[in-house]
């Protein structure tokens, strides 16, 4: 049975599910690989300290927002008899 190499970092994953990198490679380190376990898991891509979407994570919103369905949902016959 193989056992597989996991990296010491955290992989960090733009909206559309692209990586966007390795915190090890940010601290100088190496990176196993992008297919493999990280030890401090996966996070969504953020531009730090703001808390706000990266550009390429603010494409990827809008270009789902353009091409999604409309939301119209059903909504339940309306009875004047059962408002209060």
């Amino acid at each position: 049975m193989a056992v597989s190499s996991m990296c010491s970092g955290c992989l960090v994953v733009h909206r559309d599910g692209l990586v966007a990198f390795c915190t090890e490679e940010l601290d100088g380190g190496h990176c196993t690989g992008y297919d493999h376990p990280h030890l401090a898991g996966i996070m969504p891509c953020r531009v730090a300290p703001l808390v706000v979407r990266c550009r390429h994570c603010q494409q990827a919103l809008q270009l789902r927002l353009m091409i999604a369905e409309p939301f119209n949902p059903a909504l339940p016959a309306h009875d004047s008899a059962s408002i209060n």
